[in-house]
């Protein structure tokens, strides 16, 4: 399907396209990170504000994207700015201990009453690399179970059954997606049925005897385009793992403090042993985390008989993790969200828009599903549900990717990728992004 918006964006983004043939001479692809090249480039930010940016053409557009689901505030709000611009006069980086660390990990361990102990690393992949080393070190068993289209970073053990599907629904097979993963990584990987509660619990229940952890996502976010776990397969899951003393550990890189301040926990009303945390923590700023049961934590995080007795305790550490920057922004937002304001609004703004957008899709004859959980969303073609990675295999990808590259080039900055509300967007911004969606979609019915 051609690009019927690639001559409209290309005459407003002259400066981004020059940038990105810069940067292919020095940067693999042009960009730091696979996720950020959008056809037929990249644009380049210049500068952002609330719900806003500006690129480097001076173009002004809705952002829907917010870093990925970082800015929960919107871009640069005052109270992360102030307070980061005040660390700043006392220091970036130490490489030893500071206050702002522990303030962090005590407010996260009060909103989330599950997480006894929490340990900051700085990226998300590594919130569930070293979570599922932790779990495995606790039940001393080497193998992990992983759910079918749960996206959960980039380490080997977690790049499998992601992009793709193999073997039966109900018994994948493991599938490695990326160039460079050892095909050895699979004997270590049972993949499972996502929102299939009896197959999924009879996998566990088969395999018990050989499992160190189950990860997964209670909102899968990246990897099927925001689809909840069922309630009955969330609880089947925690029963099978509880009974067989198998950790299982929540992936909330993307949802901590988004679906409330109690995150998924609270939200279904089902308690992991370990939590992966991201994004929103950091306030901005590059962070991943990952905390739980104190007797996982203290027994293989904490080094209680020596710093390098590895045989008893995980490896973990980092020159950056828990760095003043980081843990003064994450605190920022956690204060601001506890004062209760900004979750009624941003799911009110998001239920807005997914109402909005149905509606116009229904109008004007396409088939739009709008998956939404809480305050972010995305957009899909082609199918009326989706519950695990067969069925997002057959959206119609192709006519989603038209449709977003449409609204960048008619100011609204979106991919087929989930998209997130901020306390920062207005309904006005709704609107903007609505009237956007009905010229897209009228130039995509007319096809030129």
């Amino acid at each position: 399907m051609a690009n019927i918006f690639e001559a409209q964006f290309r005459a407003r983004t002259p400066r981004s396209q020059a940038m990105f043939e810069r940067a292919g001479k020095v940067l693999p692809g042009g960009v730091a990170g696979n996720g950020k090249f959008l056809p037929p480039y990249p644009i380049y930010v210049k500068q952002a504000q609330g719900g806003e940016f500006v690129d480097v053409d001076g173009n002004r557009y809705v952002d829907l994207l917010m870093g990925g689901g970082v800015h929960i505030l919107g871009h640069s709000p005052e109270v992360v700015m102030s307070a980061v611009e005040a660390q700043l006069r006392s220091g970036v980086h130490f490489y030893m201990a500071a206050e702002a660390e522990v303030k962090l990990a005590e407010t996260v361990c009060r909103l989330m009453p599950h997480v006894e102990m929490v340990r900051f690393v700085n990226t998300g992949s590594e919130a569930t690399q070293m979570a599922l080393r932790a779990a495995r070190a606790f039940r001393k068993r080497d193998k992990i179970a992983k759910f079918e289209g749960n996206f959960h970073g980039q380490h080997e053990a977690v790049l499998i059954s992601t992009l793709g599907a193999d073997g039966p629904s109900e018994t994948p097979a493991p599938r490695v997606d990326s160039a460079g993963v050892p095909a050895s990584t699979r004997d270590g990987v049972l993949v499972l049925p996502y929102n299939d509660a009896a197959r999924a619990a009879a996998l566990i229940e088969q395999h018990a005897g050989e499992l160190g952890g189950v990860i997964l996502e209670p909102v899968s976010a990246f990897g099927l385009g925001v689809v909840e776990a069922q309630p009955d397969f969330l609880r089947a899951v925690r029963e099978v793992t509880a009974k067989h003393g198998i950790p299982l550990i929540f992936d909330e890189v993307v949802t901590n403090f988004r679906l409330g301040l109690g995150g998924a926990a609270e939200y279904f009303g089902v308690t992991p042993d370990l939590t992966c945390l991201g994004k929103i923590v950091g306030g901005g700023f590059a962070i991943g985390g990952y905390g739980g049961r104190r007797e996982i934590m203290d027994k293989v995080v904490t080094p209680h008989t020596g710093l390098w007795n590895l045989s008893e305790q995980i490896f973990q550490s980092g020159c950056f993790s828990g760095n003043p920057i980081s843990m003064t922004a994450g605190l920022a937002v956690l204060n601001e969200l506890e004062k209760g304001d900004v979750h009624p609004h941003i799911n009110r703004i998001a239920e807005k828009l997914q109402t909005g957008l149905t509606e116009i899709g229904e109008r004007l004859g396409f088939p739009i599903l709008v998956n939404r959980a809480a305050s972010f969303l995305q957009v899909h073609f082609g199918v009326t549900e989706i519950r695990n990675k067969r069925d997002h295999l057959r959206a119609d990808k192709e006519t989603a990717n038209l449709f977003h590259a449409g609204l960048r080039a008619n100011g609204v900055m979106a991919s087929y990728h989930p998209l997130f509300i901020s306390a920062a967007h207005t309904e006005a911004h709704v609107q903007e992004a609505l009237d956007a969606a009905e010229t897209v979609l009228n130039r995509m019915k007319a096809g030129r």
